[in-house]
């Protein structure tokens, strides 16, 4: 069971790449949400930067970061360790999987902060989890990055174990799966593991999952299915990301070739990559690496966009939304509902750490985006409270 405090969101929606921009969120909306919610202390799923994290890397310095984390009620459990630069560029797109995993700065970034982790941990917590890469982005990958990867991340492992004898906290680093990378699947990901496995010896303990449920909800998983092949093949699940997608019905569609172009434009933004999965009629999935592309390529008859029968986008859309701007557009509420099934079933097996992630309010149709600090600090303090409805419905959430 899960504490109203112990439930997140995760800050790498808001802009802020030096260490002086956190602090500074910190008091403009974390302390604001939690406030909102009521509460005097609260978990967050903390975005650093590399920039950031290089900073926080003295006894000194951590001392007064640990002093800013206190003074505004932050729980430190959780960090973002995906994004390594300006997650809020003009445009980010597949530059925000660089560096990947085979490269020295990576794992340079990860173990940094796993430092800061451990030393911001509360007393009371031995376990500490970091989201990161699924290695890095398909279309750049090759046998030999592969193969570098698996030893960075096991050199990383054993630094963390390192790490722990000399803090006492259990770091996790999780393996966030995501559309168009090199893990993208379930299954995938349960191959990666059992090769890390046999490379190491013996299962890394200091690696795990990160579940974004937005990602495999792309992917067409089932996501109660998903993480219970995970949970059986022995690996952690140190995260889960509560984020969600949304499905167009191609089929409710009058004339899908013109229609879906009006409708979607406005999600095509600039900044994030937007994956696009659409199905056939025949189950096969087309993958399209960005929105803006598949938009395109929709008057192209050789594609075979225009006779798919639903597309699933990679836009992380709030979670109180029961609708998106025309019927078509759907939510994937059942995503969702699989994996808090799942928690309710297997609550004595797996307690991950729970995070909101929706990093793109700034980049909602204008419609919907929110128009001030005020508005969004609502927004995020409503899905938190949609977050507590859905657990609380299954008896997963501590009354205190």
């Amino acid at each position: 069971m899960w504490r109203r405090s112990e439930l997140s969101y995760c800050s790498n929606l808001h802009p802020g790449e030096q260490l002086a921009d956190v602090e500074e969120n910190l008091a403009r909306y974390f302390s604001r949400v939690m406030a909102r919610r009521t509460l005097s202390e609260m978990a967050s799923g903390l975005w650093l930067s590399a920039v950031a994290a290089s900073s926080l890397q003295s006894p000194e310095s951590l001392k007064v970061f640990r002093e800013t984390l206190q003074r505004h009620g932050v729980v430190l459990t959780s960090l973002n360790g995906f994004p390594y630069g300006n997650f809020h560029q003009t445009k980010v797109k597949e530059a925000v999987y660089l560096p990947d995993w085979s490269e020295p700065e990576r794992l340079k970034y990860t173990c940094q902060l796993g430092v800061v982790l451990a030393s911001c941990l509360p007393e009371s917590v031995a376990q500490g989890t970091i989201s990161t890469l699924p290695l890095g982005y398909r279309h750049q990958w090759s046998e030999e990055k592969q193969q570098r990867s698996i030893e960075q991340l096991l050199r990383l492992n054993a630094e963390l174990a390192v790490l722990k004898e000399l803090e006492g906290k259990h770091i996790v680093v999780c393996l966030e799966m995501e559309p168009d990378c090199v893990l993208e699947t379930t299954s995938q990901l349960i191959a990666f593991f059992s090769a890390l496995t046999a490379a190491n010896g013996e299962y890394p303990a200091h690696l795990g999952v990160c579940f974004d449920v937005c990602h495999q909800g792309v992917m067409y998983e089932d996501s109660y299915d998903a993480l219970r092949r995970i949970t059986e093949a022995g690996i952690t699940i140190g995260k889960i990301q509560i984020s969600n997608a949304f499905e167009v019905d191609m089929q409710s569609l009058q004339d899908p070739v013109s229609d879906v172009h009006d409708l979607l434009a406005e999600f095509a933004e600039a900044r994030y990559l937007h994956q696009v999965k659409a199905r056939c009629p025949d189950g096969k999935l087309i993958a399209v690496p960005d929105l803006s592309e598949a938009l395109a390529s929709m008057y192209m008859a050789r594609t075979g966009l225009n006779d798919t029968t639903s597309w699933r986008v990679h836009f992380h859309i709030p979670l109180s939304f029961s609708s998106c701007i025309h019927p078509a557009i759907k939510p994937l509420h059942g995503t969702l509902n699989g994996v808090f099934q799942f928690l309710a079933d297997y609550q004595d097996l797996v307690k991950p750490c729970l995070e909101v992630e929706t990093y793109t309010w700034d980049v909602l149709p204008a419609a919907l985006q929110p128009q001030d600090d005020d508005a969004l600090i609502d927004g995020v303090a409503g899905e938190l409270h949609w977050l507590e409805q859905q657990l609380a419905d299954r008896g997963l959430l501590h009354h205190d």
